[in-house]
């Protein structure tokens, strides 16, 4: 499953880095070492150049410390890329390892444990590792000594909390209305409509909208960035189709309804409810039903993903 990070991004993530076996990690800037815990088999390549330990982008003290625990630290002055492998996690985002990050700059990441964005994140690593120069005694003895021109922290302490975004897939049985439909709603859904036509990645896709009532998990939890899987009643009730998986733009909430506005890409798929089922069984997913309103698994979502492919 993908799911971005906003804020503090080490600190979210460090439970994850410090369980995980090995580490891998390529930093521009390594200046703190508060949330990863880096240990003996680990490796680290980061920016360690003269420039970068007399601006105290890089800590000398940190590098000695990280040798002294057994890590593999391996200079390349042009990397800029941020990126770190752990476990069955990979981590690519704007995020170095120092206080700023920590504390001051707006940072944002993408946590993944998808397999092939992780084998790709390792093979950069390698790739890195491979074409760097590694910090030895003689390296270590000589940017220890230069001198540490500091600069005044950039930004000012982070203030809120850390934008949150959707990151769950869902399964929904709607029906069709008519479109003059709930008329004292009109004017809040062209409102949204309005801005939600202006959220969306692809400029020739189309907002449809979902309307719900009541408690559910789907109405208490479903937000902007969540992926939605649509069964579509007809107005007759004679014919159920189902829409290939589409993002979640916007969220309304006014009085007792709320809306979910959805992009629809030009190009949107279809099935047939009947094909949609026989695809999903044999795949191995057996809770389908015209009445499904519920979260999907990762590994469902990957499924149903595939069947419009």
């Amino acid at each position: 499953m993908d799911t971005i990070l906003t804020g503090n991004i080490w600190r979210q993530v460090a439970p994850k880095v410090n369980a995980a076996k090995r580490r891998m990690v390529a930093v521009a800037y390594v200046s703190s070492d508060k949330y990863l815990k880096l240990k003996r088999g680990d490796i680290l390549v980061c920016d360690a150049s003269d420039q970068a330990i007399e601006t105290a982008e890089t800590s000398a003290s940190i590098i000695k410390s990280l040798l002294q625990s057994g890590v593999e630290v391996r200079c390349r002055p042009d990397l800029h890329a941020k990126v770190a492998v752990f476990g069955r996690f990979a981590l690519i985002g704007s995020s170095n390892l120092s206080t700023s990050s920590e504390e001051g700059l707006t940072e944002l990441a993408l946590i993944s444990d998808r397999k092939q964005v992780v084998a790709q994140a390792t093979a950069f690593i390698h790739y890195m590792r491979e074409h760097s120069a590694k910090i030895g005694v003689e390296f270590l003895r000589r940017i220890l000594k230069l001198k540490v021109r500091r600069a005044g922290r950039r930004g000012r302490k982070r203030q809120g909390k850390p934008v949150r975004f959707g990151n769950k897939v869902w399964l929904v049985s709607v029906q069709e209305v008519r479109d003059d439909s709930f008329p004292a709603e009109k004017p809040f859904v062209e409102k949204a409509e309005e801005k939600a036509s202006k959220l969306m990645a692809d400029e020739d896709s189309t907002i449809s909208w979902v309307r719900f009532t009541g408690k559910s998990r789907l109405r208490s939890h479903a937000r902007p960035g969540d992926i939605i899987v649509q069964i579509v009643e007809s107005q007759s009730g004679k014919r159920t189709t189902v829409k290939a998986p589409c993002a979640i733009v916007l969220r309304q909430d006014v009085g007792h309804w709320t809306r979910f506005y959805v992009a629809e890409p030009e190009d949107l798929q279809t099935l047939s409810f009947e094909r949609f089922k026989k695809e999903a069984k044999r795949h191995g997913l057996l809770q389908i039903s015209e009445n499904s309103v519920r979260e999907l698994s990762s590994r469902e979502a990957l499924v149903l993903e595939g069947l419009w492919k």
